[in-house]
Formats: C-alpha cells, sequence, structure tokens
C-alpha cells in the first residue's frame, strides 16, 4: 500500500473526525509534513511473533474485539498482590488530588478569553461519544477500502477500549453520584444512584474517551512528535471540562486514569489474541458414538 496514502488517512480521519463538530480550525492536516522517507511512520514495526505466524489465520476482529471486552471486565478476579497495590495507590492518589480540586475550579473558571473558548469547544466535542464513533467507524472504512489490517486492527482495539472503559465510567458515575461543580454543593457532596446529571460528575467520560483514543493511537506509532500531538488532545479534553465547570480536578484525572488501565489491558489482549482464537476451546468438539455388544449387556462408547 501507498505509504504517502496510509499516512494521509490516517491523519483526515483522526483530526477531521474529532474536529468535525468543533469550530476551531487550528488542527488541521495541511500542518503535518508528507514528505517524510518512505519508511511508514505509522506501521508498527513487524515483529517476530508476526514472522513466526505469517502464515497462520489471524483471529477475526469481531472475536477480538468481544475476547478483550469481556477479558478486560473481569480482570479482577485475576489481580495478584501488586494489581491491588496499583489499585490502592489509584485511589489514594485521586483523593489526594482531590484536595486541588476547589482551587483549580476556581483558577480554571476566572478567566475566559476566546482563544480558550476554542480550545474549550475543542475539548468538549473530542471527548463526546460520537467521536469514537467517528475515530473508531473512520479508521475501521478506510482500513476496509483500502484492505490494510494495521488501520482495522487500530481501529478494533479502539473499539474494544472504548466499550470497556465506557461501561465502567458510566456505572461508577451511577455507583458515586458526586456534585458538580455547577451544583454548588462543594467537591465531597454524592448522592449515590441519584439519575439526576448534576450527580454524575466521578469519573469524567469526556477524559475517558478522550485519552483511550490518545492511548491507542500513541501505541500504535513510533514518532514522538504525533504521540505529543494525541496526548496534548487528551489534556486539551480534560482541561475544558474544568473551563467548563463541568468537572473536578480529581474527576477528569480518574477518567484518565481508567482509560489508561483498560487501554493498556485491551492493547495486551490483542496481542495475545492475534494468531490464536480464544474461544476455540469453547467450539463442540465432535463425538463418535460406539456401540459394543457383549455377554454382560450394551455399552455405549464416546470418543472426542
Amino acid at each position: 500500500m501507498n505509504m504517502y496514502l496510509k499516512r494521509l488517512f490516517f491523519i483526515v480521519f483522526f483530526v477531521g473526525g474529532t474536529c468535525a463538530y468543533s469550530q476551531t480550525d487550528s488542527l488541521t492536516a495541511e500542518t503535518f509534513d508528507f514528505e517524510a522517507p518512505l519508511t511508514d511512520t505509522l506501521q508498527i514495526a513487524t515483529s517476530s511473533a508476526d514472522s513466526i505466524h505469517s502464515i497462520a489465520p489471524k483471529t477475526p476482529d469481531i472475536i477480538r474485539i468481544s475476547d478483550a471486552f469481556l477479558y478486560t471486565l473481569s480482570s479482577p478476579i485475576r489481580w495478584q498482590k501488586n494489581d491491588l497495590a496499583t489499585l490502592g495507590v489509584a485511589l489514594g492518589g485521586t483523593m489526594l488530588l482531590s484536595l486541588a480540586d476547589k482551587p483549580m475550579n476556581e483558577f480554571m473558571f476566572r478567566d475566559q478569553g476566546a482563544f480558550a473558548n476554542k480550545l474549550g469547544n475543542f475539548g468538549y466535542h473530542n471527548g463526546k461519544p460520537y467521536a469514537s464513533v467517528i475515530v473508531a467507524g473512520g479508521f475501521y472504512a478506510t482500513g476496509w477500502i483500502i484492505n490494510d489490517e494495521w488501520t482495522k486492527e487500530t481501529a478494533a482495539i479502539l473499539t474494544s477500549a472504548y466499550a470497556t472503559s465506557g461501561v465502567l465510567q458510566s456505572a461508577m458515575k451511577k455507583i458515586v453520584g458526586r456534585a458538580r461543580p455547577t451544583e454548588g454543593l462543594g467537591n465531597y457532596s454524592f448522592r449515590p444512584f441519584k439519575n439526576d446529571p448534576g450527580f454524575s460528575s466521578f469519573p469524567s467520560g469526556h477524559s475517558q474517551i478522550a485519552f483511550v483514543t490518545a492511548i491507542v493511537l500513541a501505541e500504535r506509532v513510533d514518532q514522538t512528535w504525533l504521540k505529543g500531538i494525541f496526548y496534548t488532545t487528551a489534556a486539551v479534553t480534560m482541561a475544558s471540562r474544568m473551563y467548563a465547570n463541568a468537572h473536578w480536578l480529581s474527576d477528569v484525572a480518574f477518567g484518565g486514569i481508567l482509560a489508561y488501565f483498560c487501554t493498556k489491558t485491551v492493547i495486551k489482549r490483542f496481542d495475545q489474541t492475534k494468531y490464536e482464537n480464544p474461544w476455540e476451546k469453547f467450539k463442540k468438539k465432535n463425538i463418535n458414538w460406539n456401540f459394543s455388544l457383549s455377554g454382560n449387556g450394551v455399552g455405549l462408547i464416546g470418543t472426542f
């Protein structure tokens, strides 16, 4: 496949897709240099494992997506002591960070300007669910049109990571029931299971979606400057939610943490199942039944 064409589709679907609903025009495809060496800068280097399995059939994407989704959600049953320690650090760090919620809220909401409003508008749209559909769908459509496995696999990883972290984020919003800054009740006001958008602050769904996008795309490329762009867009989304007075600092931080662990788990699982269908063992095996007749009676023997 033409290397320049692949790069072009990558930039168009990422930047164009996530900015489709935003009024900012500061991030456009024209800002990128397409006169790079012929080496495919967006393709991850082929691993020795890929070489070994080059003749093996690749596991269908739908199976890998579903498997990674279930595998990630069920991860707690496989946690070891170090995993529990990591969870404790994440929760403890978030609680500690909550001490800065009010000062950060006052700082972010203090100065409003035209440029900041444009960034806020971009960040808002970059973290909406339709942005995840545009990005994942755009990658898959592109991969299908140009028949490129790397692009389609990127779409599959994005889909599974969005779904996994999205389910957990939505559940936590209901369970925690934290008041948004707009409620004026402070950052330690909670009403669990209250069906009210004003009490669905923790964690930030915008941050979760934006960081899934950034982490997956950053993992799929080698260029540091591209990784920087991806994480910058996620950081803008994080800041935009505080700027809009919709979330506390600890809300957006934990949204990013949730996205990180879910996405890393999905990526790891995708690596494991690329050439090994994890559901093969659940397929029904053919059983051959044989009747035997003897003086002691009739026997039925099944072999598989």
